[in-house]
């Protein structure tokens, strides 16, 4: 029986994990805290940045880095509405300002006395400047504000909201008005503004002089930002929104529309809660045409989500469900009433919710025997996995079945559509794009785009789904030119002609099955439920929103929780947990309940073992060890391997090696887990330590970035000569061609690189350089010919390095996992799926985590079955995982308590705080005597 959370006083940590301050925009903000970083509690509104520059005032819409001359430029956007937005000429209503944080101006003596005038301040955004080109980094912060002059009629209520103008100054017959202006330094330049908009109102003020300078010296920054921090993370966004959304005309102009396009993309910034973009979409819906909403709904993947959700929702009873079986079908067993309510299900759409350990494989796997009991043909159903080694597994053990990634689906749909399309790195594309259309806008911005994609911009994908959309042709035409495609437009060319590409006979099925669901990425999601509407398939999807870890790759948990809380998807859960003990699963019950992915599943994870847990078990099976330091990165290069050598081997690692059982050391980064198999691998000279991290590769685009930079060298040589001009031109050139092309290897890789073009393509670029020769080919040809040449070694060659790097890759972990190692080093990412006899997990403490990072560790403590040693370190003095183990050894302390009374015949409620736990002790018979 796990211990329930209810039992456990975590209201200290809950009141941290809710609480939002400015970090929720960016972790350069505000340091250590408050008191100290750019936000400190002294930080005036002046600007008092050394280059006046960054004074200008600028629609700051995008939270982004860029780096030009050691000086890194980072701009935040704050306000939850966009500048532009409110300068649109849309009389837009802003909440009106709490009496408390206003400053009241006094205009009582104006002869014109019908107004109570009050001035506030928001911050909009900022921009944040790094200079690193001396010798020691300075840093410059720019905030701009939109300084807000209200004006409320005397004698009425004061309204919530106030209409906003940011031309002159006018007003309605009754409520509020408030006027708008920008500006990066309020402290110099409010009395200015505040005396102009009163005098062409006809009014004066008598105390915008030392009063209103104190005002402005208390006016506390860091608390506003905290507050549209609050405001982002809340529903109070959609209420902004919205608010935006109803002031628009019922036939907007299309500069309007176009603003509100901006304002729903930029929403994109930051993770808005699921209920708020839920209420925007309705909103969107309610006010605007069918045709506009859609136009709308696709300038925000979240709002697409939605947008597409609804519409598989409309076509829910024209979907595929399985005819109920003539025979009782033989299913296995071992299986648990929860996953027999899920496999078994009717329902054209349905969600698991499989928490770590609970059996995700085995339902998939029944669910696909049911349907064949059901009479659904093997070749009628299509299991999508997020890996290929799952994929594999599924296709093993039923061969029939169609199995892929929903990578692969895409690809094999697109590669029949568009055969001459290869797969390329976004580099090449560009480079590509530069050489064939050098002077075309169209291709410009179509690269730009892409651009965005690649470097991972905040609405980048968005924005080149909408860029698609608006000129398909145009882009297919110049992929047909290039010959050349990317995984992000597949997706995305895929999505648009989803209703009219052809599709393999093998894809197509009736029933489709996604495993590990929540892994994909929003997008993705997105495809997949067009794909399902336009099928009427039905679709039974399994995950955990909480195990969500390839953000990186544009996974979101959120996506899943769109489902999870949309009431569309028939949901079953599945807590039973085959894995661990219930010691361990104590423990991550704790993380798990910290997680907002849990917000919906709200699972609990239960061992399947009757088995009760102590607090001496526990203390046994789970131990914990944190170190505070001075500085986390001195742990790490300094500490760790000496504390895993002198402490965790003897303690714990050799403890279990006795027994005969395996141990995994799981860490968050490569380095990390580096410095660990060192040590491991220094002290067990005889013991094989497997590794599970995976080798990266990079794709390379010297030659097409050579062709763009110098091809007009080659040009000029003799076709004879052109392949030795090139040969020599990359390596003349090196610095210019790739990143650390001093690096010795970097430069043998390149070298290497042509040498093996050279040997591949000799026969034939010689055979062109004789046609040439004998006038049956054009030096103009042949140019194109080489060029061509060069370009599709570089795709192809990539391509080869990924493929052959994700083979070994698969097949080193597949053997070191076959192998049964004693001692396994992974990133946690690695591990994902996995299971050990015991586990060692690096732990890093910040009562800041980020939800991404609890997700991460939610994994990593749910990877063992016997025990589990965590070694947490960090800059906190009493650490919240650390107030979380003491509490779980109380309430099992507690429970042990009640458990010995009951088995001597007492009443556990009559038993004292201090009653003695061990049951048979001279206390306990004591407190059993007085009892009876």
């Amino acid at each position: 029986m796990p211990v329930l959370l209810d039992d456990l006083d975590l209201s200290a940590d809950a009141i941290a994990q809710q609480a939002v301050d400015p970090k929720f925009f960016s972790s350069m903000l505000t340091g250590n805290g408050k008191k100290m970083g750019l936000l400190n509690e002294l930080l005036l509104p002046i600007n008092t940045a050394t280059n006046t520059a960054y004074a200008v005032a600028a629609d700051i819409e995008v939270k982004q880095s860029s780096t030009q001359h050691d000086i890194t430029t980072t701009t935040i956007p704050l306000a939850p509405i966009t500048r532009r937005a409110l300068n649109a000429g849309v009389p837009f209503t802003l909440p009106g300002p709490h009496a408390d944080d206003r400053f009241a101006v006094d205009s009582s003596s104006s002869r014109f006395d019908r107004w109570d005038v009050a001035f506030d301040m928001t911050p909009q955004a900022l921009v944040l400047y790094e200079d690193k080109s001396g010798g020691k980094a300075t840093r410059d912060l720019v905030i701009q504000y939109r300084m807000e002059l209200y004006f409320f009629e005397k004698g009425h209520p004061e309204p919530e909201v106030a209409v906003a103008h940011s031309g002159p100054v006018g007003y309605g017959k009754h409520g509020a008005s408030v006027f708008l202006q920008w500006d990066t330094s309020p402290l110099e330049n409010a009395h200015d503004y505040i005396q102009d908009v009163l005098t062409s109102a006809g009014l004066t003020a008598s105390n915008l002089g030392d009063e209103f300078d104190e005002w402005m010296r208390q006016y506390s920054i860091y608390e506003r930002i905290a507050r549209l921090a609050q405001i982002w993370n809340s529903g109070t966004i959609a209420d902004e929104v919205c608010r935006y959304i109803q002031c628009l005309p019922a036939r907007p102009t299309e500069n309007q529309l176009n603003m509100l396009a901006v304002q729903l993309r930029y929403l994109e910034n930051y993770n808005v809660p699921l209920e708020a973009y839920r209420q925007i979409h309705q909103q969107v819906h309610a006010t605007f045409s069918d045709q506009i909403a859609t136009k709308l709904s696709k300038q925000n993947l979240s709002l697409l989500m939605n947008h597409t959700l609804d519409h598989l929702e409309q076509k829910k009873p024209q979907l595929i469900v399985p005819a109920q079986p003539v025979t009782p079908p033989n299913l296995p067993a071992h299986l648990s009433k929860q996953q027999l309510n899920a496999l078994t299900t009717h329902e054209p759409l349905v969600m698991t919710q499989a928490g770590a350990g609970t059996g995700k494989s085995t339902v998939i796997l029944g669910r696909i025997q049911y349907l064949g009991a059901c009479g659904v043909p093997a070749s009628d159903i299509t299991v999508l996995s997020f890996t290929n080694a799952a994929a594999d597994n599924i296709t093993e053990k039923n061969p029939d079945v169609g199995s892929m990634t929903i990578a692969k689906m895409i690809i094999d749909i697109y590669a029949l559509n568009h055969p001459r399309h290869k797969v390329s790195a976004i580099d090449t594309i560009i480079n590509s794009i530069d050489i064939f259309y050098p002077y075309s806008q169209f291709a410009a911005t179509f690269r730009h785009r892409l651009l965005e994609v690649d470097q991972n911009r905040t609405g980048a994908f968005t924005a080149l789904n909408t860029f698609v959309e608006n000129h398909f042709d145009e882009v297919v035409a110049l992929l047909d030119r290039i010959e050349q495609t990317s995984l992000e437009l597949q997706i995305i060319i895929c999505y648009q002609k989803i209703d009219d590409m052809a599709e393999p006979a093998r894809i197509q099925s009736k029933f489709l099955i996604i495993d590990e669901v929540q892994d994909n990425s929003v997008f993705e999601f997105i495809y997949v439920l067009k794909y399902v509407t336009k099928h009427t398939q039905s679709l039974f999807i399994v995950g955990d929103a909480s195990q969500t870890l390839y953000e990186f790759r544009s996974a979101n948990p959120r996506a899943l929780n769109t489902l999870e809380s949309s009431g569309v998807f028939a949901t079953f859960k599945l807590t039973t947990n085959y894995r661990s003990n219930q010691e361990i699963l104590d423990f991550a019950n704790v993380v798990l309940g910290g997680l907002e992915t849990n917000q919906f599943a709200n699972i609990q994870l239960q061992a399947n073992s009757l088995a009760m847990p102590t607090a001496d078990s526990f203390q046994e099976k789970v131990t914990l060890e944190y170190r505070e330091v001075p500085r986390l990165t001195r742990f790490v290069t300094q500490d760790l391997q000496a504390i895993v050598r002198n402490r965790v081997i003897p303690d714990y690692v050799q403890k279990c090696l006795d027994r005969g059982e395996q141990v995994a050391f799981l860490a968050y980064s490569r380095r990390e887990v580096s410095l660990i198999q060192d040590v491991l691998e220094k002290h067990y000279p005889d013991r094989h330590v497997a590794s599970l991290v995976s080798n990266r590769v990079h794709a390379t685009d010297i030659f097409s970035k050579y062709i763009k930079l110098f091809w007009n060298d080659v040009l000029q040589a003799p076709p004879t000569n052109a392949a030795f001009v090139v040969s020599q031109g990359i390596k003349d050139n090196m610095d210019k061609l790739a990143k650390n092309a001093a690096n010795v290897d970097v430069e043998k890789a390149i070298l290497r690189t042509i040498s093996e073009w050279w040997i591949e393509n000799s026969a034939t670029i010689n055979g062109w350089v004789r046609l040439c020769h004998q006038s049956i080919l054009t030096h103009q040809a042949f140019f194109d010919r080489l060029r061509d040449n060069l370009l599709s070694f570089e795709i192809q060659r990539n391509q080869q390095k990924l493929n052959i790097n994700k083979q070994k890759n698969q097949e080193r972990k597949r053997n070191n996992l076959r192998s049964k190692s004693d001692l396994v080093v992974s990133t946690i990412h690695g591990a994902k799926g996995l299971e050990f006899d015991n586990v060692v997990v690096l732990y890093r403490e910040d009562t800041k985590m980020t939800q991404d990072v609890k997700r991460m560790f939610y994994v990593a403590f749910t990877r063992a079955m016997n025990s589990q040693y965590v070694l947490g370190y960090g800059t906190v003095k009493n650490p919240p995982i650390q107030s979380s183990y003491e509490q779980i050894v109380m309430a099992l302390t507690e429970r042990d308590k009640r458990n010995a009374a009951r088995a001597l015949g007492a009443d556990p409620g009559l038993l004292d705080d201090n009653d003695s736990a061990t049951p048979g002790s001279a206390d306990d018979r004591s407190a059993v005597n007085a009892a009876l």
